[in-house]
């Protein structure tokens, strides 16, 4: 199966006549770089990321994709990713996720069966009052790359917040809150590992989260 990795980077004037004022508008707009397809299963994933005066948006997709509408030629770019380029054992990384933690969730001073899904922030894991561990960043990806066939080395691991995300979709408020990983990995698992890069980490990846950025060690 072929893969396509495309880049657009707009500066904000752009962006704003496109109207991509939150992360819901983009995930729209990202949908035309696949016409007809828009009732379809999503089979991409993006990442969004700030650059000077402007923005930079990576599309990896199974399908060819094409120049949206809104996007200036001199601002896209498209290519194949190469068949041997997952083939390498090492990567540096880079990780833009959305971790979270499920916890227990009060109704009228009630703890509900479900429970509610809170974004983790700390870094190292920590303890709540009862002495219950609360896993941290670097629990969630360790745990993440062992479900994916990869291992990293953690002492290497960097963890860059992201600001928060503020969105509407059908006329509700959402937030999504990121923090970007950068370090190394090694594939145990060549299977699992594509299937990662591929199909993301975590959650949220509809709105730009879970896209492993790769380059070979």
């Amino acid at each position: 199966m072929s893969l396509y990795l495309a880049e657009i980077q707009i500066d904000h004037e752009t962006a704003a006549k496109a109207g991509l004022r939150d992360t819901y508008a983009w995930h729209k707009k990202t949908w035309l770089c696949f016409p007809g397809r828009e009732k379809d299963t999503r089979d991409f994933l993006t990442r969004l990321d700030p650059v000077d005066c402007g923005f930079r948006l990576l599309i990896l997709s199974s399908t060819a994709p094409q120049r949206p509408p809104w996007c200036p030629e001199p601002a896209w770019r498209s290519k194949i990713v190469p068949e041997t380029f997952l083939t390498q054992t090492v990567f540096r990384f880079s990780l833009v996720a959305n971790p979270t933690r499920k916890t227990r969730s009060e109704k009228n001073g009630v703890t509900t069966k479900n429970g509610r899904r809170v974004p983790i922030v700390s870094r190292e894991d920590t303890e709540d009052a009862e002495g219950k561990i609360i896993p941290g960043l670097l629990s969630w990806l360790t745990r993440k790359a062992e479900a994916h066939g990869f291992i990293i080395a953690i002492d290497q691991v960097r963890t860059v917040p992201r600001a928060r995300q503020y969105f509407i979709k059908n006329g509700m408020l959402g937030l999504h809150s990121g923090v970007e990983f950068q370090g190394v990995l090694r594939v145990t698992d060549p299977e699992k590992f594509r299937q990662a890069f591929t199909q993301g980490i975590g959650s949220a990846k509809a709105f730009g989260f879970g896209m492993l950025v790769l380059a070979p060690q």
